[in-house]
């Protein structure tokens, strides 16, 4: 009887053990808060949201990765950051991504040739590199942050795009799949969305407390942050560096919430950040961006007013 006891007891134990480990290992807060996420794929390093910046950063020992996706006319993700094409992409014409299909858009060169001639990546050229990639050269640790841009009347096909993609995937690896990424945006409409599409995608809501534009809705969303992340199951919160202090993180630990700030690229950026248990994004993750590499010093906030950040 008593070693019946003893084995039930254990059995109890070890159930408990394995039920009270996180199904997704990389989003435990001590592991998450250790990641230094490649902004825009590293692109201090290279052209922005390029294959080949990425697979640079990859290849120099970054093991998180942050991309831009946008939506092209014929309903295709591309890794992209701006609304309009005329800044990355060589053409004057200030087209919209929605404007131009992917072959279209494919058909225009990138502006920076400093790695050689190179054109747009489909979302999906990314993803079918990664699985082959990231398997083969056994990065365990691997996370990849999409910063999901598509909102508005193209909230729907976008993550109908997104989970056609998802779904391939998880018919190869299952659930595991889901332990090595998550959607952010700025929208909540695209959270609500993804929530009522596949709730096991783990989500980040995005914040800015000194947005440029749409200053109304930047307010409005941080002070309904708590209620939109609540409502759309959002495991994560990611404001701008500027509003990381104590009583923010605080707060947002209580609620369960993990942190990911935007964007820490000076040394005096990362010292300030890394006084806190948050992940960050940065264009430079292996050092620390010059200043003069972003021309004149932008206003930051009070910690390091003369440091240039850059928009995610």
């Amino acid at each position: 009887m008593l070693i019946r006891l003893q084995l039930c007891g254990l059995l109890l134990l070890f159930s408990c053990i394995v039920f009270s480990q996180d199904s997704l290992p990389h989003f435990n807060p001590n592991v998450f808060e250790q990641f230094h996420f490649a902004h825009r794929g590293g692109y201090a390093n290279g052209p922005e949201n390029t294959l080949k910046t990425i697979l640079g950063s990859i290849q120099q020992g970054v093991n998180a990765i942050e991309i831009d996706v946008e939506l092209t006319k014929d309903d295709q993700l591309v890794l992209f950051h701006d609304e309009t094409i005329n800044r990355v992409l060589q053409c004057d014409t200030g087209w919209s991504v929605t404007e131009l299909s992917l072959a279209e858009l494919k058909s225009i060169p990138l502006r920076d040739t400093t790695q050689g001639v190179q054109y747009v990546c489909s979302f999906r050229e990314l993803i079918d590199t990664l699985v082959i990639l990231i398997p083969n050269s056994r990065i365990n640790d691997f996370i990849l942050e999409v910063d999901f841009k598509p909102h508005g009347d193209n909230t729907v096909k976008s993550v109908d795009a997104l989970s056609e993609i998802i779904n391939a995937e998880l018919k190869k690896f299952g659930d595991r799949l889901y332990n090595y990424f998550f959607i952010s945006t700025f929208y909540p409409e695209v959270l609500k969305q993804i929530n009522r599409t596949n709730p096991k995608i783990v989500t980040a809501f995005a914040v800015h407390n000194s947005s440029e534009k749409n200053k109304l809705l930047s307010k409005l969303a941080i002070l309904f942050a708590s209620t939109i992340t609540h409502k759309n199951n959002v495991k994560i919160i990611e404001p701008n560096i500027c509003m990381i202090n104590d009583r923010f993180v605080k707060k947002w630990h209580k609620k369960g919430s993990l942190i990911i700030t935007y964007t820490a690229n000076t040394e005096c950026q990362k010292d300030y950040v890394k006084q806190f248990p948050v992940a960050y994004t940065t264009d430079c993750p292996n050092d620390s961006c010059a200043a003069e590499q972003y021309g004149k010093p932008k206003k930051w906030c009070k910690q390091c007013n003369s440091q240039p950040t850059s928009s995610p």
